[in-house]
């Protein structure tokens, strides 16, 4: 029987697997151009990228979707639902939001009878990731479309999303530093050592805002904290961390979290090919909201 509503997410949400399975999510990769060959992201090795990226060089880049991509996924929604909320990252950062809303007028023009959503997160990654799920699990639960479309924008609009860097180097060649560019600047001319958090999410406009700056990347965890029981103000937290080889940092933050605030759900994955390119090794962002 097909259901009320299909979730789709772009991969650099980094849903883990077991819940786009129980949850049923469709999951549109980006493309990862490496060495002048162009890769879904889903389908590279995350050992050899890593790898390729401590080479640096000729720095690895990204690409968006394509309309045909996206199309694709909406057909798979047309096969199992009667409607469709897509997920993409900040528009800022990709034109895969673009992509989407074009995609949607093909969809629709085959599918005249279905309503599709097509949603800016104005996040990334650990941001976006409680946005799918929380949508997905509605959807599973037998939500109307309008309720399912209301939650997800409600949990977008209330996301505090934070990203922290080991290094600016790969978000700076990305072209997505933004107003970090002075502190990407500063580490290359000084080598000064400093981390650095940002930033991005529906109270920044889904742009880069700076947050703080620090010898050692366990300051910059704390502060993450800080500023989440700040913003929950003791009330429940749900929230996701996606990390790029920060097993230790990524468990670090999560314990903290755990002992600290109350979590009802916290998920902890593993960034995808795009999100190494553009951040690098090191990289941990947490991305959280209020249960209400």
């Amino acid at each position: 029987m097909r259901r009320k509503v299909a979730v789709i997410v772009d991969a650099p949400a980094a849903v883990p697997q077991d819940i786009v399975d129980k949850l049923d999510i469709g999951i549109v990769p980006l493309h990862a151009i490496v060495d002048g060959r162009d890769y879904l992201e889903t389908e590279v090795d995350m050992d050899w990228l890593l790898a390729r990226l401590r080479q640096k060089g000729e720095v690895p880049t990204t690409s968006a979707p394509s309309i045909g991509e996206i199309l694709n996924a909406y057909e798979w929604a047309a096969e199992r639902a009667e409607s469709a909320i897509s997920i993409h990252m900040t528009s800022v950062f990709s034109k895969g939001y673009g992509a989407a809303l074009e995609a949607r007028k093909l969809a629709l023009e085959k599918h005249p009878g279905m309503q599709i959503e097509v949603i800016d997160s104005r996040t990334v990654e650990a941001g976006e990731l409680p946005i799918a799920v929380e949508a997905a699990t509605r959807a599973m639960e037998g939500e109307s479309f309008e309720d399912v479309v209301t939650e997800a924008y409600r949990v977008r609009d209330g996301i505090c999303a934070l990203f922290c860097f080991e290094t600016l180097f790969y978000r700076d060649k990305g072209g997505r530093v933004f107003k970090a560019k002075p502190w990407a600047e500063a580490e290359e001319n000084s080598g000064a050592g400093f981390k650095a958090m940002i930033e991005v999410d529906h109270s920044t406009g889904g742009t880069v805002s700076l947050v703080s700056r620090a010898r050692a990347k366990k300051q910059l965890v704390r502060k993450m904290v800080q500023m989440a029981a700040e913003r929950v103000d003791g009330r429940i937290l749900r929230g996701a961390i996606v990390h790029v080889n920060a097993a230790q940092d990524a468990a670090c933050l999560e314990r903290m979290l755990r002992e600290e605030l109350q979590c009802e759900s916290l998920f902890v994955s593993h960034g995808q090919a795009v999100t190494a390119i553009q951040n690098g090794e090191g990289f941990v962002t947490f991305g959280f909201h209020v249960v209400d």
